[in-house]
């Protein structure tokens, strides 16, 4: 009886709405101290937020996912890569299905917003491994521990089994089955922002250069002084008529009684909201345009992407890669190829090449795939002298013709 209870109230439907879905993070319901309400949507409609949202699903969806099989300490990339890696969710060659893309974006606003992200298993191959996914709603998902302590889950109040469950996890207690939400701890900051927000339309909105009151001699009744307020907020109210000229008659004086936003430090309470949202999903300010601030990301940008990819989406990443990874035979693993977010200017890629070619640890065709360009004959040969006709000492021995300089092509 207490279980059904239970399952009634977690499961309680929300408006008219979808009858399976509970109500958008219940536990976030209560009113800020800045009076609203932040749950993961209307949290959302604060820029700053719904930024941080985009830049870090977008960055970690834009990235190449490869299978990759390691060999010793040697890691060679698997071509082509399997099913359940290059497209997971089935939308590559049909557009009932989302993309590999759309379907990993979706997951990490799952993850940003709720601390929980779940994926269904809906296929697997003769050797039982998963080969087709399905991203689930986290609304639809419950999650808690059984007696012995593992997860069991339910899906639309339906139990299923944990094997076909794929549950990434953000930051999280011990001891819990599922994560938190970072808006629950931070929606007083929020909460600030959403209401300074308001507080701007509302000002803009509502005229913001007539805010006060009217004084008039005498006593008027409610009629009379309701019929004053009305005529003069139609001809001056709303921002078409913020800078029109006022007409007051019968010895009214119009007394202004607002502060300016300055006073009030509207501009300064909105930056500094975004700073601490920033903070709080760990982007760079300067990718929130805040230029003008000093940070300690680094000296330039390219230290700060440096900064950002090492401590904002490695943690991301890595939890993608462990729960691909266990669906891969081993020791195939799941890997992000990041190296599109490490390139610097041509200057700096070609002089880390050149070193790299000098010291035996670059081929010239791999340097050139590097640079989307064709390899060339001889590039595959790490012993190929850097700018002489000398023969690499292997071709010698084999008593091959070896290919020179002007074969090997313009590396750098």
């Amino acid at each position: 009886m207490i279980k059904r209870a239970m399952q009634k109230r977690f499961y309680a439907p929300s408006g008219a709405g979808d009858p399976w879905a509970i109500p958008t993070n219940g536990s976030l319901q209560a009113i800020t101290a800045a009076g609203v309400q932040v749950t993961d949507e209307t949290a959302m409609q604060l820029l700053a937020v719904s930024a941080c949202v985009r830049i870090l699903s977008d960055a970690v969806a834009g990235l190449p996912f490869d299978a990759v099989k390691a060999n010793g300490t040697v890691r060679s990339t698997i071509e082509p890569p399997p099913g359940i890696v290059s497209d997971p969710f089935g939308g590559t060659n049909d557009s009932r299905f989302p993309t590999r893309r759309l379907g990993i974006s979706q997951l990490m606003v799952s993850l940003l917003l709720r601390g929980n992200a779940y994926m269904l298993v809906l296929a697997r191959d003769r050797m039982n491994r998963p080969t087709r996914l399905r991203v689930l709603h986290p609304d639809r998902v419950r999650c808690q521990f059984n007696d012995q302590g593992e997860r069991v889950y339910e899906v639309n109040r339906q139990p299923v089994d944990a094997e076909n469950v794929v549950h990434l996890i953000g930051l999280a207690y011990p001891e819990a089955p599922t994560g938190i939400s970072v808006l629950s701890y931070a929606r007083n900051a929020i909460g600030l922002g959403l209401a300074a927000e308001e507080f701007g339309a509302r000002f803009f909105g509502s005229g913001a250069h007539m805010s006060g009151i009217i004084e008039v001699p005498g006593d008027l009744d409610k009629e009379r002084a309701r019929g004053l307020k009305e005529g003069f907020q139609a001809s001056h109210a709303g921002v078409k008529n913020s800078h029109t000229v006022g007409v007051l008659s019968g010895g009214a004086q119009w007394k202004p009684i607002s502060v300016t936003p300055e006073d009030a430090q509207f501009l300064g309470t909105r930056a500094a909201q975004n700073l601490d949202v920033a903070m709080l999903f760990g982007i760079p300010p300067h990718m929130l345009g805040q230029v003008d601030k000093t940070t300690s990301w680094g000296t330039g940008i390219e230290q700060q992407g440096l900064g950002f990819l090492t401590y904002t989406l490695g943690p991301w990443l890595g939890r993608f890669e462990d729960a691909f990874s266990a669906m891969l035979p081993k020791p195939q693993t799941a890997r992000f190829n990041v190296d599109g977010l490490l390139r610097t200017d041509a200057a700096g890629r070609y002089a880390v090449y050149s070193v790299a070619r000098s010291a035996g640890i670059l081929t010239p065709n791999e340097i050139r795939a590097l640079e989307n360009f064709p390899p060339v004959d001889g590039g595959d040969d790490i012993d190929a002298p850097l700018n002489s006709n000398v023969k690499p000492l292997k071709d010698t021995q084999a008593g091959k013709s070896a290919p020179t300089a002007d074969a090997l092509g313009a590396v750098l």
